[in-house]
């Protein structure tokens, strides 16, 4: 068993690294056709004139938050150490709000042109999906306790779905003319995995003004693989169990999915392409795998709950009763059990347009199914500038459904055949991301030959 509250502060850390949702959807590494690591947005991509490409690794994080609160507003230095402090944001919170957290880990990756025009490649990389929807309530709880909401009935019910997994993919590339088609298919093993039951999504609290009568009520399961083993609200304490990567290449948690992307030059000047990745992506959970549920009510009377203590790390709680009461209404039962998840759906479309020998424009687009968000979308225009044959800079503006200012950068240098570059959807936000209200960044290295 160990101590919720260090768990709890992980949890803070993660998601509220996570700061702003407006939408980071990678549209400028799509922009980046002759960048090897633009492949994983489009299998049709692959580099003019060149024969054999190593991918070393390269790196993607896309965090983001529906409410504009930064890592610095919710982690405060106070007497040599640091404290959450959830007084800067409870009130920039909407009702309810979402938590975005997208990692990738392009480990290593191999591209073959072969006679024919035809393009092998396989890859192996590490992704990281995280999607959280709650409510403003649950934060104002944990920070101010049940006592200024005498009367009122918080819902606190949390939807989530998380996954950690390993991508092995083999992918084939055909040129027809002017077409290029690309086709990958990916065999995945799950590592962790985290998913809430729709149907049963209840948690509330409630006061009464009278007798200060505190009801404690819920209705709340979720499924879990490799993260939380056991639940004992007793001893206020949570058992997590952290994975070890190396030792989870491969697993019994299994699924596939599939990308296909296609590319074609209209003229000299024109080209057009549009892809749809992770097709029918999906890993079952059978591994390791339980499903956990609570459903009770309890009434105190004339109790609270503490507030801001229980989130910095005073040990006692202010409840006359005993701790393993609330274990009586938080009972989860754990039963194993199967279940499945499916991965983020995404499409991409794009078109490039020569400008002379140096310059080149383009728009691009990006839709994204998120599991308990839903549909997002971003649009953008780009300008690319090559001074020389080995350096590219690059900027786009974008928007999105919940922002229309992001301005982009990228800087992709090859000196001989090694190729690195830095891409970004928001250059503010990656020059200064504890203070930023979004977080985007690319950046890898290959050797093409």
């Amino acid at each position: 068993m160990v101590n919720i509250l260090k768990p709890c502060k992980t949890a803070f850390l993660v998601f509220f690294c996570a700061l702003r949702l407006s939408a980071q959807q990678e549209l400028m590494l799509h922009t980046m056709s002759d960048v090897w690591h633009s492949n994983t947005t489009n299998p049709a991509f692959f580099p003019e004139n060149k024969k054999f490409i190593l991918g070393l690794p390269g790196f993607g994080i896309d965090a983001v938050h529906s409410s504009p609160i930064t890592f610095n507003d919710v982690f405060v230095k106070e007497g040599g150490r640091t404290t959450v402090n959830f007084s800067n944001i409870i009130d920039q919170l909407d009702p309810i709000n979402e938590l975005y957290f997208d990692q990738r880990y392009d480990i290593a990756n191999l591209g073959v042109r072969l006679p024919g025009k035809i393009m092998l490649t396989a890859g192996y990389a590490n992704r990281l999906s995280a999607n959280i929807v709650y409510p403003k309530a649950l934060p104002a709880l944990l920070w101010n306790g049940n006592g200024p909401y005498v009367g009122q009935t918080l819902e606190l019910g949390v939807k989530a779905d998380v996954a950690d997994w390993n991508e092995w993919s083999i992918g084939l590339g055909k040129q027809f003319g002017p077409l290029t088609v690309g086709l990958r298919a990916k065999y995945l093993t799950g590592i962790s995995s985290l998913l809430t039951d729709p149907n049963h999504q209840f948690t509330a609290v409630s006061t009464s003004s009278d007798i200060y009568q505190l009801t404690l009520e819920t209705d709340y399961a979720f499924y879990s693989s490799s993260i939380i083993s056991a639940i004992d609200t007793a001893g206020l304490g949570v058992d997590i169990t952290v994975v070890d990567q190396a030792k989870k290449l491969f697993s019994k948690n299994t699924g596939k999915s599939f990308d296909v992307g296609i590319q074609y030059k209209v003229n000299d000047r024109l080209t057009l392409d549009a892809s749809v990745l992770d097709l029918g992506g999906k890993i079952k959970w059978n591994n390791q795998a339980n499903y956990f549920s609570s459903h009770g009510s309890y009434v105190y009377e004339g109790q609270t709950l503490p507030g801001i203590d229980f989130i910095n790390g005073v040990d006692s709680l202010d409840f006359d009763t005993k701790l393993d009461t609330i274990n009586d209404i938080f009972n989860f039962t754990k039963t194993a059990g199967e279940y499945s998840t499916a991965l983020p759906l995404r499409a991409y479309f794009g078109s490039s347009f020569k400008v002379g020998k140096r310059w080149v424009v383009g728009l691009s687009g990006y839709v994204n199914h998120r599991g308990v968000v839903g549909n997002t979308y971003a649009v953008g225009g780009s300008i690319r500038w090559k001074p020389k044959n080995w350096v590219s800079l690059g900027a786009m503006y974008s928007l999105n459904q919940r922002s229309v200012a992001n301005l982009g950068f990228h800087l992709m240098l090859k000196p001989g055949p090694v190729q690195v570059y830095l891409a970004s959807d928001n250059l503010l936000n990656a020059v200064s991301v504890k203070n930023s209200a979004a977080v985007n960044i690319r950046a890898g290295i290959s050797l093409i030959l």
